[in-house]
């Protein structure tokens, strides 16, 4: 029996962090959700208050914004609506961060899914862009509100949403994730911020990197006055992310080009020992979700052809598989 002047009990997770019981049980047990609230309360010097957090949220660009130099457009429709940008700070994601970031949505598909998902994520540099915004007109109850609104889902195209602006090849290949509420800002930055990174072994360690800490008290300051974010860091975060198109080849992330392109390297003998399903479903453009998860590991150690042509294959073949799961926790509307 543990001793009661050892333990620290933890509070309930307070309504306006979501409107979801559900995710308010789920996350009560959730280990990045404490860590985040933990950094929070640290940055705050105490509970973080509704009036500062509702103000705040986050974007993170990832790596196919890059290869499809979407960062302008991505950054300009932010400040077009209202968003500040409090800092951006570059992170990569092991392939279990992809799974701890959307675990809850990811059960409700197969396998072969969210293998091509971490395919993608996994590939390069991903942004964590901090954003604030004063809310002055009431556009609505929160940042992370705002946000997830004007981003549009995946599933629903909207005609003017961020994600349809962006022109995504697939579902999963969206240029950006949101937090949907504040609950969910405060555990995800748990996830993306304190993975391992980069190897230290294997490269110098990224000056413009950060740990979840000082993103999280950056944020918190910008929040005290959402009216008055300085708009030089808005500038320093568009130059440290547009200065990685220099070393990274564009790609056109069109479905139909890569699948020619595809096409092209077998007729080439570049896919010599590609199983005979992946051979059938680059010339098909389709496979079946029996044989749909040899077909993405195929690809994923296929390193003869081109990584971004893999990854778009990937994702368009895996795209709308599902395994008849109900999502643990179903985004809002």
């Amino acid at each position: 029996m543990i001793d009661e002047t050892r333990v620290l009990a933890t509070g309930p997770i307070a309504p306006w962090l979501t409107g979801l019981e559900s995710k308010r049980t789920i996350f009560a047990d959730d280990l990045y959700y404490w860590e985040g609230w933990a950094a929070f309360v640290a940055a705050c010097s105490g509970e973080p208050a509704m009036s500062m957090l509702r103000h705040l949220t986050f974007a993170l660009v990832k790596p196919e914004a890059v290869v499809g130099r979407r960062l302008d457009p991505i950054l300009d429709f932010l400040l077009g609506k209202g968003f500040s940008v409090a800092g951006a700070w570059p992170v990569y994601l092991t392939r279990h961060a992809v799974r701890a970031l959307w675990g809850y949505q990811l059960n409700s598909v197969l396998t072969a899914h969210h293998r091509s998902l971490e395919l993608s994520v996994t590939s390069g540099e991903l942004f964590v862009v901090g954003l604030v915004h004063p809310l002055e007109r009431g556009e609505a109850g929160s940042a992370a509100d705002l946000l997830r609104l004007s981003k549009g889902t995946s599933s629903r195209p909207g005609g003017d949403s961020l994600r349809d602006q962006l022109n995504a090849p697939a579902r999963m290949l969206t240029f950006v994730h949101a937090p949907d509420e504040a609950a969910d800002v405060i555990r995800e930055l748990a996830v993306i911020c304190d993975g391992p990174g980069r190897p230290p072994w294997s490269l110098p360690p990224d000056p413009d990197a950060a740990p979840l800490g000082q993103i999280v008290a950056t944020l918190v300051r910008a929040a005290r006055q959402p009216g008055i974010v300085d708009s030089q860091a808005g500038r320093s975060a568009r130059k440290m992310m547009t200065a990685r198109y220099s070393g990274i080849a564009p790609h056109d992330l069109s479905v139909d080009a890569t699948l020619r392109r595809m096409r092209g390297y077998l007729r080439d003998g570049l896919g010599t020992g590609l199983p005979t399903a992946t051979l059938a479903a680059i010339e098909a453009g389709y496979t079946t979700p029996r044989q749909a998860l040899e077909v993405v590991i195929s690809l994923e150690s296929a390193h003869a052809l081109p990584l971004w042509d893999r990854i778009v294959t990937a994702a368009h073949l895996t795209d709308n598989f599902r395994n008849g799961h109900a999502m643990l926790i179903t985004p809002p509307p």
